[in-house]
């Protein structure tokens, strides 16, 4: 049960991640390697602001970024139609972000204190109180970011962008303002997650390397614009990660990791394997009725 557990409270933390990279890559084909930074804002957020209720913090966080995220996107990732150069920008973007925090908080770690002490007793396991609630808090928000995008009009007019960009501006969409919207959520799902967790990391100013892995990986894996499919995948990801660590030690546990990794990638970009999966995806056609 323990087990179990802690693959959930990972799931909390890299489902908000593989997210927000999934929407940035769906809208714009970028891979945003700035999206571990992003979350490291989040986490030093709490440390700056360490004098006010935890909740607070968080919303003054995310009221205060999105704005910037959003105009960020406009000004700079907007003009960009190259995925190797977006790529590029945004892997500059997040350097800019570690050497900032290098030199306004050095390279010390720095801790943040749990705003919810005591354990809670699940199913014989005593767990951490805290880790349950941010797992489901980040779990939660994933439903209903994907609920948005699924169940919505404004879902409806994201999906358009990422499928046919062309014919979602014909439909009336504004590719470049949606663009920049879906930017700024998702950079703030990032915020989010590294805010809800940062008394859980030890947060520096590198920190957002390691959190960035599976989420990436999870997007390889997944289909270009399929959200669900990489919250999917970064959930297989993060149970592989939590069972080999169960295991064997951190160092063996992550070399094993990446060597299943990158089997997978390498059998997910064999050609065969691509057509068996758009072929599973493809709705049932439904039977013809036989006139009598």
């Amino acid at each position: 049960m323990e087990l179990a557990l802690s693959c959930i409270t990972q799931l909390g933390l890299y489902a908000l991640l593989a997210l927000s990279l999934a929407l940035v890559f769906g809208v714009s084909r970028i891979v945003n390697l700035a999206v571990g930074d992003l979350a490291a804002v989040g986490a030093y957020a709490m440390v700056a602001t360490a004098g006010l209720p935890f909740g607070l913090r968080i919303v003054l966080t995310l009221v205060v970024l999105a704005p910037v995220l959003y105009l960020l996107e406009r000004g700079l990732l907007g003009r960009i139609r190259d995925g190797l150069a977006g790529m590029l920008v945004t892997w500059g973007i997040g350097l800019a972000i570690r050497q900032v925090f290098e030199v306004v908080y050095t390279a010390r770690p720095r801790s943040v204190t749990e705003p919810i002490a005591g354990s809670t007793t699940v199913l014989g396991s005593v767990y951490p109180t805290y880790r349950l609630v941010i797992a489901a808090v980040g779990l939660a928000v994933v439903v209903a970011v994907l609920v948005v995008a699924y169940r919505t009009r404004a879902g409806l007019r994201l999906r358009a962008v990422a499928d046919n960009v062309e014919m979602a501006a014909l439909m009336g969409t504004r590719p470049a303002r949606t663009r920049a919207l879906v930017f700024a959520v998702a950079g703030l799902l990032a915020v989010l997650a590294g805010a809800l967790y940062s008394p859980l990391l030890g947060v520096t100013p590198a920190m957002g390397f390691s959190l960035l892995i599976p989420g990436f990986v999870a997007v390889l894996l997944a289909r270009p614009a399929s959200f669900r499919g990489a919250v999917l995948a970064v959930a297989l990801v993060v149970a592989l990660q939590v069972t080999l660590r169960r295991y064997f030690s951190d160092t063996v546990a992550d070399s094993l990791f990446y060597v299943v990794v990158l089997v997978a990638v390498v059998v997910r970009a064999n050609p065969h394997t691509r057509r068996l999966l758009s072929w599973s995806a493809r709705p049932a056609r439904p039977a013809r009725s036989v006139p009598a």
